[in-house]
């Protein structure tokens, strides 16, 4: 007949509007309780309580529980959602201490403590130790212990359960299961194992919030990596730029200058390798600028998937070798993303799976597949090269900082590492797999109804 809120717990000083509702479904289901406690000792059991006098009881928790539920309604209305924090602790602490005032009445005219619901006494204090401050929490222990005293002191007995009765049917050997013992037992049951529930909800709910916790240290990490590398690329930009057009202004001059003096052909080819050089230097500064700052802070539009596809392609060295498989019924499926960040990803990745597919010797392995799909929101996104694949070890430090497996002067090793970024910036997810010798895919997914 004890009231047991069990409520979802919230490690903080103020319940949430979700754990009052919670609180509010368990204080109906203690009620309930009750009544069906009463039912079955009273009608089954035959044994006589003062009926009117524990309905009255039942009442309190059934008429505060109602106020209880206009309020929430009220601040329902009033805008609150469900993890927005009450006004105040003082209306749950409140009906913490009514249930403990409701318990101690009910077991006063129950046998007091000789009532083994009384153990209901530890699942009061659990819960208040929980979810609100120690202030009220310590509040709830000391009512808690009054109510004990008062039940060690006065208490209306009840023969089945008094100190005789208990002495007769201990010597009683053919009474097993008596009402005392079937009382504790189930008792003791739904206590332990509300505690136990209750427990492991909040250690749950602890665990959880340190995954949340390490997540967001991890992605702090990663934007401040990310904000090096910008201020490393304007840096670089900034510093550069002024002697690379030096160099591209002579080098033009020198070019001309050869031409009027007929100079030999081998000195006019180290001229242009000049040139081009130069104009690499310049789109790995551009690229570095671009992904690391500025696709950052680019807003959200509609697009295709097929539009995508199409931007992504754009840029990359001998595109002609990759081959899309689209679907036609989902070219056209729209989704909100930054364009140009996420086209620059792929991009990344369709350019490191062309220069592993590169094999002269063996035209048929040049090619790459982008293969692209949709469901349940999300598209999904694979591209597989013909390359000579990864080791395991390469495979677990590729999308490192700074970590290349290509030649001296063909890469910084932050292509696949700003692309990882760009995309779980997104809530997207990106995953390789590899073997040595059998090519590697790389596998995207995005979602595409994200706000």
């Amino acid at each position: 007949m004890a009231l047991a809120p069990l409520i979802h717990p919230k490690v903080n000083a103020r319940p949430t509007l979700d754990t009052a509702i919670w609180f509010l479904q368990l204080r109906w289901v203690a009620v309930a309780g009750q009544l069906l406690t009463m039912s079955v000792v009273v009608w089954a059991l035959g044994i006589t309580l003062p009926v009117v006098e524990l309905l009255t009881l039942v009442g309190v928790t059934a008429a505060t529980n109602t106020a209880y539920w206009l309020w929430l309604r009220h601040l329902r209305r009033g805008g609150l959602s469900g993890n927005d924090r009450l006004p105040g602790e003082h209306v749950v602490s409140g009906l913490m201490l009514s249930d403990i005032a409701v318990l101690t009445g009910m077991l006063y005219l129950s046998a007091g403590i000789a009532n083994p619901f009384a153990l209901f006494y530890f699942v009061n204090i659990a819960v208040a130790g929980a979810i609100v401050t120690p202030a009220w929490a310590w509040a709830v222990w000391l009512a808690t212990v009054a109510g004990v005293t008062l039940l060690q002191v006065r208490a209306m007995p009840i023969d089945l359960l008094s100190s005789a009765s208990l002495e007769a049917t201990a010597t009683d050997s053919q009474s097993i299961w008596t009402v005392p013992k079937l009382g504790f037992l189930v008792s003791f049951a739904a206590c332990s194992g509300i505690i136990t529930y209750f427990i492991a909800m909040l250690t749950g709910e602890l665990r959880q919030r340190e995954r949340d916790l390490q997540d967001a240290e991890d992605a702090r990490i990663r934007n401040r990596q990310l904000e090096g590398l910008a201020t490393l690329a304007a840096g670089a930009a900034h510093e550069l730029a002024s002697p690379l057009s030096t160099i591209a202004v002579v080098a033009k001059e020198l070019s001309r200058a050869l031409d009027k003096h007929q100079a030999p052909a081998s000195t006019k080819q180290d001229v242009v390798l000049i040139r081009s050089e130069l104009d690499q230097c310049r789109q790995i500064l551009d690229r570095m600028t671009s992904a690391a700052g500025e696709a950052a802070g680019e807003g959200l539009r509609s697009i295709s998937i097929g539009d995508l596809i199409s931007e992504s392609l754009l840029g990359l060295r001998q595109p002609e070798r990759v081959k899309v498989t689209c679907p036609p019924q989902i070219r056209d499926v729209s989704g909100m993303l930054p364009v140009q960040a996420i086209a620059q990803a792929l991009r990344n990745l369709l350019q490191n799976a062309l220069d592993a597919s590169a094999d002269q010797t063996q035209p048929e392995r040049q090619q790459v597949d982008l293969l692209a799909d949709a469901d349940d929101g999300h598209w999904q996104l694979q591209v597989v090269d013909a390359g000579h694949g990864m080791t395991a070890e390469v495979l677990e430090r590729i999308v490192e900082p700074f970590f290349t497996t290509k030649e001296p002067g063909r890469g910084m090793g932050l292509g696949l590492y700003l692309t990882q970024n760009v995309i779980r910036r997104l809530d997207g997810e990106l995953h390789f797999e590899s073997q040595a010798g059998r090519g590697t895919t790389a596998s995207v997914t995005l979602p595409i109804n994200r706000p």
